[in-house]
């Protein structure tokens, strides 16, 4: 039972103290403007700040409880927001690219 507990702590603290600081970063910094490091303490800081505060405004503005589920619900909201952000990006730079690249075609 010990081992599940450490795996639990482990995996819980990453999924919470960094995953959603981490695809923010992403956001904010294009690939190469920031090293590893400052990615990795910038991604601490920023899920820091960001959970608890989603967290509670959530609670205070539309009443929604503070549990697990909802807890959970929001630091998944927190990662796919800045995913799906890069995923659009990256499309419409792949896209004016390809206009670019044959600019007498109609797509």
């Amino acid at each position: 039972m010990e081992l599940i507990e450490l795996f639990r702590v482990v995996f819980g603290s990453i999924f919470v103290l960094f995953l959603p600081g981490f695809a923010w970063s992403y956001v904010f910094f294009e690939k190469g403007e920031i090293d590893e490091i400052e990615r990795i303490a910038l991604s601490f800081g920023l899920s820091i700040a960001l959970v608890p505060l989603i967290v509670f405004y959530l609670n205070w503005l539309f009443g929604v409880k503070i549990n697990l589920l909802n807890s959970t619900m929001v630091i998944i909201g927190l990662i796919t927001v800045p995913l799906v952000y890069r995923v659009i990006m990256r499309q419409k730079r792949f896209h004016g690219l390809m206009k670019k690249k044959n600019p007498g075609k109609d797509q």
